[in-house]
């Protein structure tokens, strides 16, 4: 699963919170402070009375660098357009619907709950109802001084009882204006520094804002250098788009296409060929955006751009960007799109044995309305404009949030909530914040280590009895928790968990990113007792081919055989490691319980062996 390094865009705007020009020590009431604030940079009802403005500004982020345009039509009226060269991003609202177009064109309608409700929010402060000492959604606090660049300021806490996000404004004692603002959401922060306080249309505003994003440790800059009031433009420029991407075409003029997939260790995997060259793709709705493997791209004489931060699994990423040249899948033809750059064929070689292309993420699902049946391994991609699904299976809605979708599971008919459908994800996952709340991370079970694009996550598997998804109950449910706190997307709190493909290879899907609609019929597997790990070894390939142990779990039967971390493996049951290879192996590691089999190991340069009895281990 990955999660495109996120662009921080904060400008201040009128949300810059300041208060007035005449200095006053030991303030303590955060409504009189606010109130100086808006005093300071021009009074509160020139702001409420300001209409219409845009502004033009420099923006620059991880070796990026380009343009940033702001249009405000006035409270929830607006649209951003962001060009950085490779990567170009519009976001807007008009008032009734908000709306973002990606680096590929793509138009998505804002659907997603913890979206909405920010959106409210935002709304709610640019009609300054945080000003309210009465009101039913804001609390604001005083949480008393911080010096900020030498500068001693108040600190202003507003909170609110839609979410769980804050903002906190650091407003100088001796001026007003505030100095730092920092944004709180989805155990995340983001600290902004506002400099260059300059008069536009009788406001102070900053004409420099320097954000980091604390979880990734990003920075990018903004400046502005440009600001109009009462600009002339249609007012449907804050309207989405008409205009969608169109950037695939079907082979002879079909409207949908079949597509055998490879079914390897819980992961889909498809032929794509670019460059003259075919090679297996992960297909995953977890990623935000496709991914080419850094290695592969090199091969193909791309020049990646820019490293941003992404956010993978259990970790951050850094990230590129290219212009992927034309490419195809059986019965589909794709023109040039803008795709991340990633090392991530390593990992697929070395617990895998698998060499990969990428991963087709969002840019390439979001075309189609897609019918993925896990039993009999195959995809069809359809026209969203002329497929009308005609079977019996649940309709869901599943609103996307960083163009992931987002659907309805209860685990043990009490842990009920939002999850992400991820494709990519070999398990079902809680995520960190809601299994510590909930008291998993107590609970006995087995460590097991897995990796993504951030990297590698300790987790432990733990034992549920069923999981209920689109009214279909699947008994028996093993599901992962991060046995710590993670920076990636298994640390939010905004969705509670990651519903991967142990689960859904029960079911037939069909993925609808038009309509952000999933639905779901039983699968010719539905409900069947699918082949577990045993063993509790993990192996993968060292850079010399060796296979070696490289994670064994306490009170399994890897602990009992004596096995250790690093033992390279020479033979099992008199086969020769040379003649093996890691899904095979991994398949016999899931056999009956009181299986037996004999490894040849190597310790230390020293040869022995060791005997490990399968069984039940969870």
């Amino acid at each position: 699963m990955l999660d495109r390094g996120r662009l921080i865009i904060i400008l201040a705007l009128t949300l810059a919170l300041t208060v007035p020009a005449l200095a006053q020590q030991g303030l303590t009431d955060p409504y009189e402070i606010l109130e100086r604030h808006y005093e300071a940079i021009g009074g509160l009802e020139r702001l409420k009375s300001e209409g219409p403005y845009s502004l033009e500004g420099t923006l620059s982020v991880a070796g990026l660098t380009g343009t940033i345009r702001h249009l405000s039509g006035g409270p929830g009226i607006h649209r951003t357009e962001v060009d950085l060269g490779i990567i170009k991003q519009t976001t807007g609202d008009n008032g009734e619907v908000s709306w973002e177009v990606d680096a590929n064109g793509r138009v998505t309608l804002v659907r997603d709950e913890a979206a909405l409700r920010r959106r409210d929010l935002m709304l709610r402060m640019e009609r300054y109802e945080h000003l309210e000492p009465d009101s039913e959604i804001f609390v604001v606090t005083f949480e008393g001084t911080e010096t900020v660049e030498g500068s001693e300021c108040y600190v202003v806490r507003a909170a609110n009882t839609i979410d769980e996000s804050y903002t906190l404004m650091c407003v100088d004692t001796m001026s007003f204006l505030i100095r730092k603002t920092v944004d709180a959401r989805n155990n995340d922060e983001s600290h902004t520094l506002h400099h260059d306080y300059r008069e536009a249309n009788g406001i102070l505003r900053p004409f420099v804002d320097v954000t980091t994003d604390q979880r990734i440790g990003q920075t990018q800059t903004v400046e502005i250098i440009g600001y109009e009031p009462n600009p002339s433009f249609d007012p449907s420029v804050f309207d989405p788009p008409a205009e969608d991407a169109d950037d695939y075409s079907f082979v002879g003029g079909e409207t949908s296409v079949d597509v055998p997939f490879r079914f390897i260790e819980r992961h889909i995997f498809l032929p794509v060929t670019m460059g003259g060259r075919e090679l297996l793709w992960v297909l995953d709705t977890g990623a935000s955006s496709s991914v080419i493997d850094s290695e592969f791209a090199a091969d193909l004489g791309l020049e990646p751009e820019g490293k941003v931060k992404g956010v993978g699994a259990g970790s951050t990423v850094d990230v590129s960007f290219v212009t992927l040249p034309a490419f195809s899948v059986p019965g589909i033809e794709f023109a040039e799109q803008t795709a991340a750059v990633i090392g991530i064929s390593g990992l697929f070689e070395r617990t895998a044995d698998l060499k990969i292309g990428g991963i087709l993420g969002y840019d390439f699902l979001s075309r189609f309305v897609t019918r993925v049946d896990y039993a009999n391994a195959l995809l069809t991609f359809h026209e969203p404009s002329s497929f009308v699904y005609e079977g019996d299976g649940v309709t869901l809605d599943a609103p996307l949030s960083g163009n992931i979708f987002g659907v309805q599971a209860i685990v043990d008919g009490e842990h009920s909530g939002w999850w992400t459908l991820d494709l990519g994800a070999g398990g079902v996952s809680f995520h960190y914040p809601y299994a510590e709340e909930h008291g998993f991370l107590d609970r006995n079970g087995v460590e097991v280590i897995g990796f993504g694009a951030g990297g590698r996550i300790e987790s432990r598997l733990l034992r549920f009895e069923s999981i209920e998804f689109a009214g279909f109950e699947v008994e028996a449910s093993r599901i992962a928790c991060p046995v710590q706190q993670v920076v990636g997307a298994f640390g939010g709190s905004e969705r509670i968990g990651n519903v991967g493909n142990t689960l859904l290879r029960h079911f037939v899907l069909y993925l609808d990113y038009e309509n952000q609609q999933v639905t779901v019929e039983k699968g010719d597997d539905f409900g069947l007792d699918f082949p577990v790990d045993r063993s509790g070894l993990q192996l993968w390939r060292t850079d010399e081919g060796e296979l070696e142990v490289f994670h064994f779990a306490p009170g399994t039967p890897a602990e009992d055989a004596g096995f250790a971390v690093g033992d390279i493996v020479t033979s099992i049951d008199g086969i020769d490691a040379a003649d093996l290879d890691l899904v095979s192996i991994r398949e016999l590691l899931r056999g009956d319980s009181g299986t037996e089999h004999t490894f040849g190991i190597l310790r230390e340069g020293r040869g022995s062996s060791a005997k490990l009895v399968l069984r039940d281990i969870l």
